[in-house]
């Protein structure tokens, strides 16, 4: 069994701990610096906050190895640990016990985009709002003027969705949230749906469409945006407790 460490730039002392840690206790392991290598790796080991796992996750489609994230981030919802991680990683490492959860992908005039947090419709042209048509299996559910549409994943409902007013939603419910950016309209509400379902957006001029707060591809009237269900599930290593701590770290959040 072999594993890999990544790392944000400022966190390499840490990850080269976390190296010497791993050989301590016999696991094998090493520094990425070519994340697009991390999936032929039987674990890997974040060093960063969820900015790092969500880069990471960009570098891997289809069933990820199982993802143990040390924060050294400012919110770290997504990770293990703070930097005291020796205890933590060694029962990871020892039990290896897995959990699941769905991404989604959005196809962008034949451009395939993937998230674990969301996809992100978001004007071209900032402080002018953008007109956004939304569907749910060809039934028109939504047509609003504001800055961007966002269509998460429930892991993702605690990240941009939840700054826009959205609902937090249990990691472990297959759903899909889709809710304005700064709607120009009174009353509205978000939509929770089934992951199954597919959803496909409009916009009346150019707006940008972004996975993750990574990727993105530019898109405008004539465009097509489905996002679906994607079969490529992202893979952490089992946390105790995620409920509680989501709880936890949201209250840390300033």
């Amino acid at each position: 069994m072999k594993g890999c460490i990544i790392h944000k730039p400022d966190s390499v002392d840490l990850a080269e701990e976390v190296l010497k840690f791993l050989a301590k206790i016999g696991a094998s392991a090493e520094i990425l610096q070519d994340w697009s290598l991390a999936k032929d790796f039987d674990f890997i080991v974040s060093v960063g906050g969820d900015g790092t796992i969500l880069r990471l996750l960009q570098f891997i489609d289809g069933k990820t190895p199982p993802i143990f994230g040390i924060n050294t981030g400012k919110v770290g919802l997504l990770t293990h640990c703070d930097a005291n991680f020796r205890e933590h990683l060694l029962k990871a490492i020892e039990e290896f016990e897995t959990e699941e959860f769905m991404r989604i992908e959005c196809v962008v005039d034949g451009e395939r985009l993937l998230a674990l947090n969301e996809i992100a419709i978001l004007t071209a042209k900032p402080a002018r709002m953008i007109g956004v048509r939304v569907f749910i299996d060809g039934i028109e559910i939504e047509d609003i003027r504001c800055d961007g549409m966002l269509i998460s994943t429930p892991v993702g409902s605690t990240a941009y969705a939840l700054s826009t007013g959205g609902p937090i939603i249990d990691p472990y419910i297959e759903s899909i949230l889709i809710v304005p950016v700064a709607p120009f309209k009174l009353g509205w509400k978000p939509w929770v749906v089934s992951a199954n379902r597919k959803i496909k957006a409009e916009v009346d001029s150019e707006a940008f469409v972004v996975a993750d707060g990574h990727r993105s591809v530019l898109a405008d009237r004539d465009s097509e945006i489905v996002v679906r269900k994607s079969k490529s599930y992202a893979v952490f290593f089992k946390m105790e407790n995620r409920i509680g701590r989501i709880v936890e770290k949201l209250k840390l959040i300033r």
